[in-house]
């Protein structure tokens, strides 16, 4: 017996060094790390079931029954994990002065503190950038922080690199001011999430403000990844002679922010490129507002613009592109077309060849709907792909009345027939006919939350929320539809409350946490409102970019707070933000509802195969990786804490499952 056990602890000691030896030194080096795929396959969809908690980082912030945490302090972080070793950053505490922002490296296996760098000021954003260094220049940690400056950590000494701009922190808000704005707007600029890494560069969007100008300008900039210095800039609003200035009439370029890449950019070392997506044009003015809500090809070594395609020409809907894009290959006619892979708040999904920007399946500029006053300076078409069709509803339909039960059909109904309402589509303008509810809204659609990519299956992975935004009927004299939404819906119900601009309050439709408005839901017996618009309301979709075709829709998360209504209303989806991550043995792990769930889907079906219940909702995006105990790891941030999930539980917990 002993000979057999020594036999067995031989060959479990063998496979073990073998598993070990075939993950690479830095399993996820970066935000987003291979299109956030894992070629891990000891986790399957026979065995994800087993899954339990391996342990729990708390950070210090504490937890509370419910709450908002504010963009400047939510945890979303995607741990990296470098050399069998795994770093995130933390945010300052909001609440308490004693927390202090961090930049913590963790066991991956047991979650304990191998080392902390205390950061003075608080660290933005959604995790750390890695570059691993050059000659006698060792490897780096990068993170950004309030008031605008970029820094460096040594990775060797766990402290602010000194030769890294001054004393370790460069100031990015310089230079993106002119005299007019000065500090005034300090407050009001970061980088809110991890910079892109391009060889010995370090490549930055903005979150500039969105107040009338003058403000900070949203340029995308590269850095020197050794000593900060400036190295190029791209104007996403074209300063006076360059090309597409004459866009933007009169002074309405000057010290305007917005055409900001607030999302995250994806950087393609063999094509040589970096790939950005741009937001809107806070308080847009005529013309087509060039380069915003665009994806735009730049040469990462130079900045220079090798192509462009606008996606929603002079935005007044707030529907920028939110998420970052993604790299795939597209298989077709018998070849293999490197691609980049693009969605936005409009629910639409775009696919255009990395090298020469070709839309892959097709784009059409199609005319849309104008103001019936006749006085309208919003674009007379807007680019349509040709495949595939949208991902999410783009359009409300007197069909589309929630059906829920009886009484929500009749009162919805009633609602339609009062209001004069009619049968809309996507960009959509306030109308004399009647009122309306426009698809999407402000918030999406797609929002915020990095997309996966199965490449043997050729599938992208894309959560959504369907929610949108009641318009009431305009007057002769309505002009424009304001842009008053934020980047994420508030309230923690049924995920698709109509948000309205203007107008007179339904009968007996409160103000419930499902819907603030009121404007057209239905207010159940506990004071929740339920949208008068079916869903589901959170969706999670696969793209197959092979064919450019919806491979399957499932519905993402539950509604505990429509419970009254029964599984109907348990089960209609929820609101989410945050990503999703795929790996080789055919699994999609996401939280990002505002459930308090991690999921694992079917890669190949949408079925869902395993939830569990999380501290607070885990509106970030996980990562995967094998520990050095030869068990494959799943990791995802729960903090709660955004406009999603109001009146929900906030913690600062990072969890980890394994299988037993």
């Amino acid at each position: 017996m002993r000979a057999l056990a020594r036999l067995v602890f031989i060959f479990c000691a063998v496979m073990l060094s073998s598993v070990q030896a075939q993950q690479p030194r830095d399993q996820w080096p970066n935000y987003q790390h291979n299109s956030n795929f894992s070629p891990l396959t000891q986790i399957t969809p026979a065995n994800v079931t087993r899954l339990t908690k391996a342990w729990t980082f708390n950070y210090g912030a504490g937890s509370l029954p419910a709450g908002n945490l504010g963009l400047d302090h939510r945890f979303e972080v995607q741990p990296l994990i470098i050399d069998g070793v795994m770093y995130i950053s933390t945010p300052r505490s909001p609440r308490d002065p004693n927390v202090k922002s961090t930049v913590t490296a963790l066991e991956p296996e047991t979650g304990k503190v191998s080392w902390q760098y205390m950061s003075s000021r608080n660290i933005h954003g959604r995790g750390l950038a890695y570059w691993p260094g050059t000659g006698a220049v060792g490897p780096r940690l990068y993170f950004a922080t309030d008031k605008g400056y970029l820094m460096a950590l040594d990775m060797k000494t766990g402290q602010l690199a000194q030769g890294f701009g001054n004393n370790g922190e460069v100031d990015v808000y310089v230079g993106v001011v002119s005299p007019e704005v000065g500090e005034s707007r300090r407050n009001t600029y970061t980088v809110p999430n991890p910079v892109t890494v391009f060889r010995n560069l370090l490549i930055t969007g903005a979150r500039p403000g969105e107040g009338t100008p003058p403000q900070p300008r949203g340029d995308i900039r590269a850095w020197d990844a050794v000593t900060g210095k400036l190295v190029w800039t791209f104007h996403t609003i074209p300063q006076p002679g360059e090309p597409n200035h004459e866009d933007w009439a009169g002074d309405s370029w000057r010290d305007r922010s917005g055409c900001n890449v607030w999302s995250t950019m994806t950087a393609d070392l063999s094509t040589g490129l970096v790939f950005a997506g741009t937001g809107e044009a806070n308080h847009a003015v005529p013309g087509k507002n060039l380069y915003c809500n665009s994806l735009l090809a730049l040469d990462g070594a130079t900045g220079k613009l090798k192509w462009y395609h606008q996606l929603v020409h002079h935005d007044i809907w707030d529907i920028d592109m939110p998420t970052p894009p993604i790299l795939v290959n597209v298989r077709r006619d018998g070849r293999t077309i490197p691609a980049v892979f693009l969605t936005g708040k409009m629910g639409l999904v775009y696919v255009f060849g990395r090298v020469s920007g070709e839309a892959i399946f097709g784009m059409e500029e199609r005319p849309v709907a104008r103001l019936s006053s006749g006085n309208d300076d919003a674009s007379l078409t807007q680019p349509f792909p040709v495949k595939p069709g949208p991902i999410g509803r783009v359009r409300m339909t007197r069909a589309d009345i929630n059906k829920m039960t009886p009484e929500i059909e009749k009162y919805c109904t009633d609602l339609w027939v009062k209001y004069e309402m009619f049968d809309n589509d996507l960009f959509w303008r306030p109308s004399t006919r009647g009122a309306q509810v426009g698809f999407p809204s402000g918030v999406g659609g797609p929002n915020w939350g990095p997309l996966s990519y199965n490449p043997t299956l050729g599938y992208v992975f894309i959560n959504l929320h369907n929610t949108g935004r009641f318009v009431p009927k305009a007057s002769a004299s309505t002009a424009d539809a304001s842009n008053d939404d934020d980047d994420a819906p508030r309230g923690r119900g049924a995920g698709a409350g109509a948000a309205a601009q203007s107008g007179p309050r339904a009968p007996s439709a409160g103000t419930g946490a499902g819907n603030r408005t009121g404007l057209f839901s239905y207010r159940l017996p506990s004071g929740e409102e339920v949208p008068c618009y079916a869903g589901p309301y959170g969706e999670l979709v696969a793209v197959d970019v092979n064919k450019g075709e919806i491979a399957w829709k499932a519905t993402l998360g539950t509604n505990p707070f429509l419970a009254e209504l029964g599984e109907i209303g348990i089960k209609s989806g929820a609101r989410n933000l945050g990503g999703s991550i795929a790996t080789a043995s055919g699994l999609v792990f996401i939280a990002a509802t505002n459930d308090r769930t991690f999921r694992a889907f079917d890669a190949r079906t949408g079925k869902e195969l395993w939830a569990t219940e999380l501290p607070a909702s885990g509106h970030a995006t996980p990562v995967t990786y094998m520990g050095k105990d030869g068990k494959q790891y799943v990791v995802i941030a729960a903090s709660g804490g955004t406009n999603v999930g109001a009146g929900l539980p906030i913690s600062d917990s990072l969890v980890a499952f394994r299988l037993p």
